[in-house]
C-alpha cells in the first residue's frame, strides 16, 4: 500500500494539473512517479525535468529512445509496478 495516494487528473491542485496536462502531452499519458512528485510540485517539476532530459536522444547519445524505453518498461516490470 501506498503512503502517498496517487493525484488524479479530478483531484489534481492547478500545479499539478499543468504537470499532468504537459506530461499527458509529452509522453501521452502521466506516469504515476510524475502523479506522486505532484504532491510537491516543486519536486515534481525537478523529476519531469529529468524524465525528459534522460530520454532525448542529443542529450543521451548512448541509447536510442526505443532502447530507453524498453529499459524503463523492464525495470517497472522487475520493480512489480502494475501500471
Amino acid at each position: 500500500m501506498a503512503l502517498l495516494p496517487i493525484i488524479t487528473d479530478e483531484d489534481a491542485s492547478p500545479e499539478a494539473a499543468v504537470l499532468i496536462k504537459h506530461s499527458n502531452q509529452l509522453f501521452g499519458r502521466t506516469a504515476n512517479a510524475v502523479r506522486i512528485a505532484s504532491h510537491s510540485p516543486k519536486l515534481a517539476q525537478v523529476l519531469f525535468g529529468f524524465i525528459v532530459a534522460a530520454l532525448r536522444e542529443e542529450i543521451t547519445e548512448n541509447l536510442d529512445l526505443r532502447t530507453k524505453v524498453l529499459v524503463i518498461l523492464k525495470t517497472s516490470l522487475l520493480n512489480g509496478c502494475k501500471h
